[in-house]
């Protein structure tokens, strides 16, 4: 599983979540992880993307994030939050094309190479 997020950002991840979708890959691993709401609040906030990934569908999701990343104005940086089967987590933050092949691989690594 990876969590994705981005601090003040709820437009942007509701987008990259749209755009993470549409890979022949990812289709129904996308889901959008929100706080409950706070006392007098009509609904939650939105925290996080989540993706159920493994270390085949590695290689769909970095596409589409760098994709997404390389055709956004502001540089953004993205953390994520990866939980391997065996409940192992690593942490990692990215937002350059430089970064995608050490972002596969540490996914990769995590999620196990037969996950």
């Amino acid at each position: 599983m990876i969590e994705i997020s981005m601090p003040d950002a709820q437009d942007e991840l509701r987008q990259l979540g749209s755009w993470l979708r549409a890979e022949e890959g990812l289709r129904g691993r996308v889901q959008l992880s929100e706080a409950p709401p706070l006392p007098g609040q009509m609904g939650g906030t939105l925290e996080s993307l989540v993706v159920v990934a493994t270390s085949g569908t590695a290689t769909a999701f970095c596409n589409g994030l760098f994709s997404w990343l390389k055709h956004r104005r502001d540089a953004s940086k993205v953390d994520l939050k990866v939980k391997s089967p065996k409940g192992e987590e690593l942490v990692l933050s990215c937002g350059s094309a430089e970064d995608a092949d050490q972002v596969l691989r540490a996914l990769r690594n995590v999620l196990g190479e037969g996950a």
